[in-house]
């Protein structure tokens, strides 16, 4: 067969994104939290390079910009990173740094100022990076997939600045559907026919937020927005804050440590909070519970000691979890260290409350545990024993 014959056999053998290595992808994702807008981000692909450009609003303004060196595979070789904060403070510098992946290990080195820093992560062939900001890395893991040519796919990630590699996997659903695993909980994709990302709901996750795909970003006047609102005093901050609660109620002293949510006009419970499904009852860590007294709750005795605090909403009487490990992060619950489940009392709140408040209170000969958010109210009376 004559040489000039075996290109088209060729080329039919080569993978649509191999094919296309002169082809360029410019996209945008917007990545907002209920009413909030957390990042802008526009990027440009091709075979080979990815480069993308951020605004991100968590915890203050900063833009973001990576630049990842791509494998055939569609796995990432080598991911570089500059951090700028709109307005830099001691506690938030300028930073950049990169990511170098092996078939064993990603070894991620960061540069603040005269100052560098070497990190290396033990992971297996295929790990990918992961950033809660840039969803064009996110799009990078669907690639992969995608390129894969399976239904089902396990593999790593390691958060960029993280200390550890993550098992995950992704699942096609059928059509354009994938679900990807984000630390025990489906985060729900939509790819087009080259596995590039269309949208993602991470409602069912802890993470919560909607990615929507754009032709086109304008990053410098986000930027330019979100830092306008830090100047106004409007800075974001974290997500979901974490605040203590502490009160002496008779001869017991009482501390309760938990992640405040905000409600970002988005309806709570039955919607963040499902309905007949264990919650944190708070974000992030798990809520602790700290006695320093013998309790009395309904019919219950809670001896003086350190606990959790989880719940399950519900239609038809929601429940306070009094759980015996403490320590954990909030969505680590272990239904065997239960101590107790108690009622609460649920009560119809005439205006909302934007974030999830936790109060304790004096009431008659002993006190009340509070949680209020939207227009919600769960109350549970004690007596010190």
């Amino acid at each position: 067969m004559p040489r000039h014959a075996l290109l088209p056999l060729l080329l039919a053998l080569l993978p649509a994104t191999l094919a296309a290595q002169g082809r360029t992808d410019r996209a945008a994702f917007i990545t907002s939290l209920g009413s909030d807008t957390l990042v802008v981000e526009q990027f440009t692909r091709t075979a080979n390079r990815l480069e993308t450009d951020l605004a991100a609003r968590v915890p203050r303004t900063r833009r973001i910009h990576f630049v990842a060196t791509l494998n055939p595979d569609q796995t990432v070789a080598r991911l570089e990173v500059s951090v700028h904060p709109a307005v830099p403070a001691p506690d938030a510098p300028a930073f950049s740094g990169e990511m170098v992946f092996s078939k064993d290990s990603a070894i991620t080195t960061v540069h603040v100022g005269d100052s560098t820093q070497t990190l290396r992560v033990a992971t297996e062939p295929g790990a990918m990076p992961i950033s809660s900001a840039s969803y064009a890395l996110y799009e990078q893991i669907f690639l992969h997939v995608r390129r894969a040519g399976r239904d089902s796919l396990g593999f790593q990630v390691v958060p960029i600045g993280g200390n550890q590699a993550y098992q995950t996997y992704a699942v096609r659903r059928g059509g354009q559907a994938v679900d990807l695993d984000y630390f025990g909980l489906p985060a729900h994709a939509k790819v087009d026919k080259d596995g590039r990302l269309l949208a993602l709901d991470g409602r069912e996750t802890t993470n919560k937020v909607i990615v929507t795909r754009v032709a086109k970003a304008d990053v410098d006047a986000a930027l330019k927005d979100f830092a306008a609102r830090d100047a106004a005093g409007q800075t974001m901050g974290q997500l979901s804050p974490r605040d203590t609660v502490r009160a002496t109620i008779g001869s017991a002293h009482l501390v309760i440590d938990y992640g405040r949510p905000h409600k970002r006009g988005r309806d709570i419970f039955g919607v963040v909070v499902p309905w007949d499904q264990v919650w944190r009852t708070g974000a992030n860590a798990a809520t602790g519970f700290t006695t320093d007294a013998d309790l009395k709750v309904g019919g219950t005795t809670i001896p003086k000691g350190s606990y959790t605090l989880f719940s399950l909403p519900s239609k038809d009487g929601t429940k306070l979890i009094i759980n015996s490990q403490t320590g954990q992060w909030g969505t680590e619950y272990h239904q065997d260290k239960d101590f107790a489940r108690v009622a609460v009392t649920t009560e119809a709140l005439p205006q909302p409350v934007e974030t999830f408040t936790i109060a304790i209170d004096s009431q008659g000969a002993g006190g009340v545990l509070k949680f209020q958010w939207d227009r919600t109210q769960f109350s549970l009376p004690f007596t010190v024993q």
